[in-house]
């Protein structure tokens, strides 16, 4: 599989002019790399104990890939620094197809979860501690099987307990390379043309009843003892829970402490859901 594919479609992307990037970009590319489906189903069949294995350039390339979704997401984003380009000119239905040529599946849970979904928008409820609710989808939440490769984004009604719509908003949102209308970091920002693409995809799956949120990291933020005080003096000015927070939601969604210029990448945490 070589990378370089996805790297060619994302820069045919942000070159092209038109009004018809389904039908003369994606199309098109979709029709000349059919074994892209083939690749991403061999990792879709893997086994694991729980978490499959896979190997580093194959995460170079589900980055690359994820490279792509950034930019077809900006049509379905307001305004911000990137406002002077809409993104790339598709439709939803446009978006869909692109998807499932892939053999990916794209969901939408009708319960709120940061597994699922990116926040874009919160509008508050008069009940403080209203658990989150979904009023829309702005784009849908996308995996390979049990892998997640794109979060849904989602406007959301929740209580001022839960969610604090400014530091959902607008705190930086890790693991991103390309946002509209919020900060956004992953770990290809600063480096060159080339280096940038030898950037792990970050692998969140959900397996049973357990979701595993970046399964790479080498810090298990429910370590006992010893082992979990280490890593949490590693980033002092963070407590566990808020550690927690920015790890499964990419981003502050209620802590108000400073946000940028922070390091989740090395943590990982999963969650048994009942």
């Amino acid at each position: 599989m070589n990378q370089c594919t996805y790297r060619q479609l994302h820069d045919a992307l942000l070159d092209y002019q038109g009004d018809r990037a389904y039908a003369e970009v994606l199309l098109p590319w979709l029709q000349a790399n059919t074994d892209q489906h083939l690749w991403l189903r061999s990792i879709n069949q893997r086994e694991g104990k729980p978490i499959p294995s896979v190997k580093e350039d194959e995460l170079w390339d589900l980055y690359a890939l994820s490279r792509v979704f950034d930019l077809l997401l900006l049509r379905f984003q307001d305004g911000g620094a990137e406002a002077d380009w809409d993104g790339p000119h598709i439709s939803t239905d446009e978006f869909l197809e692109f998807t499932k040529a892939f053999g990916l599946t794209v969901v939408t849970p009708t319960s709120y979860s940061a597994f699922y979904h990116e926040v874009v928008k919160v509008e508050l409820s008069d009940k403080l501690s209203r658990a989150p609710a979904i009023k829309a989808y702005r784009w849908p939440c996308v995996m390979l099987g049990n892998l997640l490769i794109l979060r849904g984004g989602v406007e959301l009604t929740s209580g001022a307990n839960i969610l604090s719509p400014d530091v959902a908003e607008n705190s930086t949102l890790y693991w991103t390379y390309r946002r509209k209308g919020r900060p956004h970091q992953d770990l290809s920002h600063g480096w060159g043309s080339n280096s940038q693409w030898r950037t792990a995809f970050r692998r969140d799956y959900v397996i049973g009843n357990v979701q595993y949120f970046n399964v790479d990291g080498k810090q298990d933020l429910q370590a006992k003892g010893e082992k979990l005080t280490r890593i949490l003096e590693s980033d002092p000015e963070l407590t566990l829970e808020e550690r927690v927070e920015l790890l499964t939601n990419r981003c502050f969604v209620k802590c108000a402490k400073p946000h940028d210029e922070l390091w989740p990448y090395d943590d990982r945490f999963q969650i048994a859901l009942s």
